[in-house]
Parts: structure tokens; C-alpha cells; sequence
């Protein structure tokens, strides 16, 4: 019994939630090693996915070791901004970043650039690293969520697909034998019914301190975040199941559980993806409870049920037993292989870049892993004793479990390489920012120009109702642009030939007032 427990304890500690991608960032401006003639009038972060207000922050330290951000960080989708106030001295200065992405992993990171001339840069004695033990607690915080939901799930799966169709047809041949192995079997459930659900909710709402602790916000910044608020509905929802479950009443209780299954992927990547992610997520979890979550309940229910029986009627209790959740966990295998490939396509970009990452190659593993434990069950089932093959099959699955808990915390794609603009202009106008960005800046094929204007605390300028951008040198080019949102217009440009090149844009603001901005560029 001793031994079953510790390997029901392992499942339940390897449990891991949904692994996600982190924000990374891809542009900067100032650019990385950027020399540039004047100080910048702010800081402006682009990251491959939407970050989240909470958490959000920027560092400018001068050559002087000040800090010359200018307020607080301002998040607009994948941007993250700060002002930088003026007096910024000549000499090497650092941003240094820290954000929480929407999938709810805090990333942090730092860029030099120089203004006037290149030098030391200061030291700097803000560490942007979690506090030490903070990833380990958040990834049992989330094992024992994913666990939870599991284990409901199974144990509806087992109570209501497998246990009560098998105790049916067993009164029909012996009465006797199926009374008394229900009535092993129900305290079993009962207790599951009792400890986990209350345990699940206590897991979420101690993950929502964990995270405030280990991001260094506060709890109600903690709560506000996307992670939080689906941690308070899911720890609500396991209480709406605890009475339901403890009352045998399963049917109802698997409204509440079902949506439990939700929250990973809701509160996971898949939640910064699409809806379509978030319900392959949700069957890919509700598919690993009918068969994973089933297995740790038959492993705990087994013994005492055969146990209760008479020798002569175990073959055919575990005989039904067996049959159903085998075509179960056959559904279960099939739901979990096709969400499974699409979740990882999904998040690795293409299946080709799979074998170039730690997360894929934890992957690779992890498939091998389960293929074996379909090998072993499928062998079991014609050579091996009920219990037997639940054994077998459960030490294959922690392994796997194991795996998946590995692929918490690294990122499914290969990082990406920050994008080289080679023209930038960043002015400051009135209570405004402008933002020009021309790439990659070379004669004969089509540039990509990016104007964005925000406010000095980097909200979208929505005042300037019209943006245009001429280029000026052997000729004159206009640039066609179209509006993506407030404050940001984007297109495309072929410049004719290498050389100088004048950026002049004009900007209309209200009805009354305009604005020239104009900068050089060297098209080669």
C-alpha cells in the first residue's frame, strides 16, 4: 500500500501545467549598441507577443549610474515604453527591462546604447532575476493545479464511464460479488471527493500570492493580471464541485470540473494565442484526466476492490473494468495525440524547428515515452493481472509526466534574433513622441516604414489624424501609408537608388496644426 501511495505522491508532484513560450523581446529603440548624436526622448521595448501591464518595468542608467525614466512603464500590446528625461549625459547608458508576458512568465533582460561617444557603463545594482526558490514554487504550484483538475477528471471518468456500467452488469451474473466491490470502491472515491477539490482551490489561490512574491508586484497587481483572475474562478469552481462530488451527485459536478479544465490553458500560452489553442488545450487536459487521472484512481481503488471480492469473481470484475477503460483511455490516447500535434506546431512555429530546442527535444522524449506506454498497455492487457497493468502503465506515465514538467518553463521556439533598423528617427514634439523607422534601408527593393506616435507616456497619439512620408534625394518618393491603429501608420517604399536620402514626414494634428519631422537616411 506504502509503495502505491509513493507512486501516486509522484504523479501528483510531476503533474505539470501547459508549457508556454515567453515574450522575447525583437526590437528596441534605442537599438542595441546604437551610437547615437542626442539623447533619446524615450525608451521603447517590442516584444513577440503581448506583455502585461503588471509587473511592467523600465530602467534608463546613465554613464552616471542614474536612473532617467521618466515615470512609470506604459504597455500597449507588445510594446512596452518609458519617457527619458532630459539631461541624459554623453557616454554608454543601459535600459534595463523586466515584463510579464501574457502567457504569465516574467522575463527580464538589458540593452547599452551611447549618446555622443562610447564609454564604461555604470554599474548597476538593480537585479532583474527572480528571488531564488521562486521557479521551483511556481512550477509545484502548478503541478499540483494541473494535478487536481486531473484526478476530477478521471474520477468522473472512472465513477461514471467505467465503475457504474461494470457494477451493473456485474448484479445482473453475481450480486453478491458487485455489491461488495462497490462498496470497496465507493470509500475510495469518497475520499478523492473529499481532498482534492479543496486542495485544488487552495493550490490556486496560493499561486496567485506566489506569483506576486516571486514577480515582485504586489497581490493586487497579482490578482489583475490574466493568470490571476482564472485562478480565482477556478478556485471558486472547485468549490461549486467539493459538495457535488462528495454527494455522488457526478453528473452535475461535471460542469464545474469540465470548466476547471479550461484554466491551463486559458491562464498558459495558448490563452495569448487563439480561442482555437484554448479548446485544443482544454481537450488535451480533459484527455490526459480520462486516462492519467483514471489511471491514479484505479491504482488507489484496485487493491481494496479485489480485495473485497471472491477469487472466483475478480477475472470477471477486472475483465469489465479493464474493457471499458481501455476504450476510454483509447479515446483519451487519440484526443491527446491530435491536440497534443497541434499544440505543438502551434507553439514551436513548424515541426523543423522542434529538434532545435530543449523544449522540443524534452518533447521528442516525452512522445517516445508515451508510445511505450501504449505498447505496455496494450501488452497487459492480454498477459498481465488488472493491478498489474495499471502498475505498469502508471510508471511509464510518471515518466512522461516528469518529461512534460521539464517543458514548463522553456520557451517552444528558437529565440529570436532582434531586427536591425538601420534608419530610426526618434523626436520629441510638444507632449508627443514620433517614431520613423525605415528597414533594411537599401536601394532597388521593397522598405518596410513603421510611423508611431505616442504620448510622453506612451499611449497611442490619437490626436494626429494623418501621417505622410516623402523621401527626397535624386528624386521624390512618396510613401504610401495605411492606418493600423491610433497612432501608428505602416508601409512599404522602393527606393530608387543607393545614396543620401531625406525622411520628411508631416504629420496633421486636429484640424489646425502640423508637424514636419525630417531625418537622413543612407540607402546602400
Amino acid at each position: 500500500m506504502i509503495r502505491r501511495l509513493a507512486v501516486v505522491v509522484a504523479v501528483l508532484l510531476a503533474l505539470p501545467s501547459v508549457a508556454g513560450a515567453h515574450a522575447i523581446l525583437v526590437r528596441s529603440a534605442p537599438a542595441a549598441d546604437a551610437l547615437l548624436q542626442r539623447a533619446p526622448a524615450a525608451a521603447t521595448l517590442t516584444f513577440d507577443e503581448a506583455v502585461q501591464s503588471a509587473g511592467a518595468r523600465i530602467q534608463v542608467i546613465g554613464p552616471d549610474g542614474r536612473d532617467y525614466a521618466d515615470g512609470d512603464a506604459a504597455v500597449r500590446g507588445h510594446t512596452v515604453s518609458t519617457p527619458i528625461a532630459r539631461g541624459l549625459p554623453d557616454g554608454t547608458s543601459t535600459v534595463l527591462w523586466t515584463v510579464i508576458s501574457d502567457d504569465g512568465h516574467r522575463v527580464a533582460g538589458a540593452i547599452a546604447f551611447s549618446v555622443g561617444r562610447r564609454s564604461d557603463a555604470a554599474a548597476m545594482s538593480v537585479a532583474t532575476a527572480r528571488p531564488p526558490g521562486a521557479d521551483t514554487a511556481m512550477a509545484i504550484v502548478r503541478a499540483l493545479r494541473f494535478a487536481g483538475t486531473t484526478v476530477l477528471v478521471g474520477l468522473l471518468v472512472v465513477a461514471l464511464l467505467v465503475w457504474a456500467p461494470t457494477v451493473r452488469r456485474g448484479r445482473e451474473r453475481d450480486p453478491g460479488a458487485a455489491d461488495a466491490a462497490d462498496a470497496a470502491f465507493q470509500p475510495v472515491a469518497r475520499w478523492f471527493a473529499l481532498l482534492v477539490p479543496p486542495l485544488l482551490g487552495l493550490a490556486y489561490v496560493a499561486g496567485i500570492v506566489v506569483e506576486a512574491w516571486a514577480d515582485d508586484i504586489g497581490l493586487a497587481d497579482a490578482i489583475g493580471l490574466r493568470q490571476g483572475r482564472i485562478a480565482l474562478a477556478a478556485a471558486a469552481l472547485a468549490l461549486v464541485a467539493w459538495p457535488l462530488l462528495v454527494r455522488g451527485r457526478g453528473r452535475v459536478a461535471a460542469v464545474p470540473v469540465a470548466a476547471l479544465a479550461l484554466a491551463p490553458g486559458l491562464a498558459g500560452h495558448a490563452g495569448a494565442e487563439s480561442l482555437v489553442s484554448v479548446l485544443a488545450d482544454w481537450a488535451h487536459v480533459l484527455a490526459a484526466g480520462a486516462w492519467g487521472g483514471g489511471l491514479i484512481v484505479l491504482a488507489i481503488a484496485a487493491p481494496a476492490v479485489l480485495r473485497a471480492v471472491a477469487a472466483d469473481a475478480r477475472g470477471p470484475l477486472a475483465r469489465g473494468v479493464t474493457a471499458r477503460f481501455t476504450r476510454v483511455a483509447l479515446a483519451a490516447l487519440v484526443l491527446l495525440v491530435a491536440t497534443g500535434a497541434f499544440a505543438a506546431i502551434t507553439l514551436s512555429g513548424s515541426l523543423g524547428t522542434i529538434p532545435e530546442t530543449p523544449w522540443g527535444r524534452i518533447l521528442i522524449a516525452k512522445v517516445v515515452i508515451v508510445v511505450l506506454a501504449v505498447l505496455a498497455a496494450a501488452i497487459s492487457r492480454r498477459t498481465a493481472s488488472f493491478a498489474r497493468g495499471v502498475r505498469i502503465e502508471a510508471v511509464l506515465i510518471v515518466i512522461a509526466i516528469a518529461l512534460t514538467g521539464a517543458l514548463t518553463g522553456l520557451a517552444p521556439r528558437p529565440t529570436a534574433v532582434p531586427i536591425d533598423v538601420p534608419f530610426r528617427l526618434d523626436q520629441r514634439f510638444g507632449k508627443r513622441i514620433a517614431e520613423i523607422e525605415i528597414a533594411p534601408a537599401r536601394a532597388l527593393r521593397d522598405n518596410e516604414v513603421h510611423v508611431i506616435i505616442t504620448s510622453e507616456a506612451g499611449r497611442p497619439a490619437a490626436d494626429v489624424e494623418d501621417a505622410t512620408v516623402t523621401l527626397v534625394g535624386a528624386g521624390e518618393v512618396a510613401v504610401p501609408l495605411t492606418r493600423v491603429e491610433a497612432g501608428h501608420w505602416a508601409g512599404t517604399v522602393r527606393i530608387p537608388s543607393p545614396g543620401r536620402w531625406r525622411v520628411v514626414a508631416h504629420l496633421r494634428i486636429g484640424e489646425f496644426r502640423d508637424e514636419t519631422l525630417v531625418g537622413t537616411l543612407t540607402a546602400s
